[in-house]
């Protein structure tokens, strides 16, 4: 007798119709594992399942929506410390600029391990458990991290408080593949994406003005206010999203209606399988690689823009601490505009290809948005440099930083798209690769940004990183977009 296991198969149904769906199943013994299709019965109570690609498109948006809420919140807390970072080191006895900005970044590194196991998790036992498991646990740990009474509690709240907060991030855009088609995934994920760019921009803002009223404490007691909130918006309005998780779970249900007894999964395999899967395609995979790589840069030199932004007003400018945060607007309107414009964009290009070379819908046709992405990007850090270098009027560095986040978020958005696109039955695993690197940059790449400053200045400093970009950024989208449909067709991860 065979065990069936559920490890993300795709799914196909109606309401009066057998479903197909495609699961690995493993012998008794467990020395086998072999995949193949199985056509199961309705359940009974058709109810209890419905493609979510089918469902309304309330409902769909309604899931977006919330996930997205829920990825907002980590990013815009990783960032809301560093105007606080004087107060809260002075409290907390940190005596090294590396101890403080670790309390900023390590929440950051967080995000470069908890992916790696949330993720997978969330194809066995389904979004939803894990999102508000995660997002609990981070209120707890984030409402800790106002209570730190030592520099060692503030480092470990942070952690623990970026291993539950980093779930949303690699699950949320998860959701968009599981219930829109791709022809509409562009303005879904952007939503998606919206959380991510726009947050970690508009934190520093936030927290420079609470830090004024209140305390740097309450920048955590506030943060935790919310997320509580969006956990119990969470809890009654986010239905669950992964089909194979839905057929599995409405099939067991239904066989135990029908007095039919079978063992579920062996949890224990599937949990091996999928944990070990993001590790697999970032190791293994060719585009994944690349796709995690490129993001990567583009997320550490995002980083080192965050946490000097501030102290380059105050140090260079002569401007207040709270005054020096507003400047953090540029950064929020460069996001905005590539989040407004890749959103449908996307998908206008995507039908503009289909058409011009007569082909279905292919994952490369989202590269062709990191084209002006990698153009901006060098020309952004060039006039932010220089302008910076020279004490120039400050809404020239503003317009420069503004050029460089609408490359950041353009590419962000494209590259996101793509790895659903590519991974659509592991796209949580494909992301948590992808965020995982990209976390490791954003946490590095801010420690050595002071002495490369104090070493090169801002504008030699920039210009070295926007050299980088043009060395690397311009060829990866276009090699990707060559290659790409190869590769994908001698991948067992990728779709063909």
């Amino acid at each position: 007798m065979a065990e069936p296991v559920n490890n993300g198969g795709g799914t196909k149904t109606s309401s009066n119709v057998a479903m197909t769906v495609e699961m690995p199943f493993r012998t008794e013994t467990g020395k086998a594992s072999i995949e193949t299709l199985v056509t199961v019965d309705p359940p009974i109570s058709t109810s209890q399942y419905v493609n979510p690609k089918e469902w309304p498109r309330s409902k769909k948006w309604r899931a977006v929506a919330i996930g997205a809420m829920m990825t907002f919140i980590s990013p815009i807390t990783s960032s809301m410390v560093a105007p606080a970072l004087p107060f809260l080191a002075a409290d907390l006895d940190f005596t090294s600029t590396i101890e403080i900005e670790m309390s900023l970044s390590i929440f950051v590194l967080a995000f470069a391990l908890g992916p790696l196991i949330l993720a997978p998790l969330s194809e066995v036992y389904g979004r939803r458990k894990i999102l508000l498991f995660s997002m609990a646990f981070f209120t707890i740990f984030n409402s800790a991290c106002g209570a730190a009474q030592s520099k060692t509690q503030m480092l470990l709240f942070r952690f623990m408080a970026g291993i539950g907060g980093s779930a949303p991030v690699a699950i949320s855009g998860s959701i968009v593949s599981d219930t829109f088609v791709r022809s509409e995934m562009g303005a879904a994920m952007s939503y998606y994406g919206l959380g991510i760019i726009l947050g970690p921009a508009l934190g520093p803002i936030i927290g420079g003005f609470l830090t004024q009223a209140l305390s740097w404490r309450w920048l955590f007691y506030i943060v935790s206010v919310v997320s509580g909130v969006v956990l119990l918006v969470a809890f009654f309005f986010l239905p669950e999203s992964y089909g194979p998780y839905l057929v599995l779970n409405a099939n067991l249900e239904a066989d135990k209606l029908a007095h039919i007894h079978h063992p579920r999964p062996n949890v224990f395999n599937i949990l091996r399988d999928a944990i070990v899967r993001p590790f697999i395609l970032l190791f293994t995979q060719p585009i994944s690689q690349i796709i995690a790589i490129f993001v990567a840069f583009f997320y550490g030199v995002l980083y080192i823009v965050l946490t000097t932004f501030s102290s380059l007003y105050t140090n260079k400018y002569g401007e207040t601490t709270q005054i020096s945060t507003l400047h953090y607007f540029s950064l929020g309107l460069g996001f905005l505009i590539a989040n407004r414009f890749s959103g449908g964009f996307l998908d206008v290009v995507s039908v503009y290809m289909q058409k011009r070379n007569n082909t279905p819908h292919k994952p490369e046709y989202r590269l062709i948005l990191c084209i002006p992405g990698v153009i901006f990007l060098p020309i952004g850090l060039f006039i932010y440099g220089w302008a910076a270098e020279y004490t120039l009027h400050w809404i020239i560095t503003d317009i420069g930083v503004m050029l460089f986040t609408i490359a950041v978020g353009l590419s962000f958005q494209a590259c996101s798209l793509y790895t659903v696109d590519v991974y659509t039955r592991y796209a949580a695993s494909a992301l948590a690769a992808t965020t995982s690197l990209r976390s490791l940059a954003g946490f590095g790449f801010p420690l050595f940004a002071e002495d490369m400053f104090d070493s090169l200045g801002y504008g030699w400093g920039n210009s070295v990183l926007g050299f980088i970009a043009l060395v690397f950024g311009v060829p990866a989208p276009i090699l990707l977009y060559i290659y790409g449909e190869r590769i994908r067709e001698k991948s067992k991860f990728a779709i063909g």
